[in-house]
């Protein structure tokens, strides 16, 4: 006799459909899948899942991603100054997006230069000092986050890592309060920054 195959639950998200293993994910009754695709439409809406030293998204927020290439997907933006003011010289910011199947994460650096000009008034010439802003982009080669006690060590290209079932459980069950990262970057060099506790909460509808 032929063995028919497992019936596997699905949830819609707007357009796209994703199929949920019965390995790795409870079942849903018909109740539970209807509720959690009206959550995702009722969330606000971005249409990129690139990242942008000056990008303008609802930060610390569960988001439904609608993206030309990628296609529609859940997600939460999170961004942290390092140095106090983005426009400070040698400052650092980093940006991360993280959805159930992968960790974004861009590292930029601000340096300025100021170049002398003057100006004429009142029959004086006075010097200007002119500052011109430059922003940079760091390769993260690795990525490390603390989750109560226990370190998990990512390696990725191009600043892309993988989320494994272990670490989604992880990251939903994360406490309420700030969580310590470490961005390994090209050449060795370390970044330590933290994710805000408001978008360790929204994990909680991503994972």
């Amino acid at each position: 006799m032929m063995n028919l195959p497992q019936t596997i639950p699905v949830l819609l998200l707007g357009t796209s459909l994703a199929v949920l293993s019965p390995q790795v994910c409870p079942a849903f009754t018909v109740q539970e899948v209807a509720s959690l695709a009206q959550a995702s439409n009722n969330l606000p809406v971005v249409k990129s899942a690139g990242l942008s030293p000056d990008m303008d998204v609802p930060w610390s927020k569960p988001v439904r991603i609608v993206d030309p290439f990628e296609g529609e997907l859940l997600g939460v933006f999170d961004r942290n100054l390092l140095g106090g003011n983005l426009y400070r010289g040698g400052s650092k910011q980093v940006i991360s997006l993280w959805t159930p199947s992968s960790i974004r994460v861009l590292v930029t650096v601000n340096s300025d230069r100021a170049s002398s000009s003057f100006f004429y008034t009142a029959g004086r010439v006075y010097p200007r000092p002119d500052f011109l802003q430059f922003v940079t982009t760091r390769k993260v080669d690795k990525l490390l986050l603390k989750v109560r006690g226990k370190v998990f060590q990512l390696d990725g290209s191009t600043g892309t890592f993988a989320v494994s079932q272990e670490l989604a459980t992880a990251l939903k069950n994360a406490p309420d309060e700030n969580l310590d990262i470490r961005l390994v970057l090209e050449g060795g060099q370390t970044v330590d920054s933290k994710i805000g506790k408001e978008t360790v909460k929204s994990w909680r509808n991503i994972y």
